[in-house]
């Protein structure tokens, strides 16, 4: 099982659960292309229907991905408009 949460095992059952991070950590995660922050929703959405997190924060948390989202395609936009022009 591959994660970046810390894992806790039952002692009686051995069952593995994952503990998201603690109140006050930081969280890192690659948001510099479309797909990072694709593959970042669906983690959230993920989390939330397993409910590790509050619906209520994940709408926040997504809210905040797709704003991230559309800078990331304005300056994509950006950068293919600058080239276009240096073309010609």
């Amino acid at each position: 099982m591959s994660n970046d949460y810390p894992v806790e095992i039952d002692a009686a059952t051995g069952k593995v659960s994952t503990s998201p991070p603690q109140k006050g950590q930081r969280y890192r995660c690659k948001l510099d292309t479309l797909q990072d922050v694709r593959r970042e929703m669906a983690k959230v959405y993920r989390e939330s229907r397993s409910e590790l997190i509050d619906p209520a924060a994940a709408t926040k948390l997504v809210w905040m991905l797709q704003a991230v989202g559309k800078v990331i395609e304005g300056s994509d936009l950006e950068k293919r408009i600058e080239a276009l022009e240096n073309k010609q």
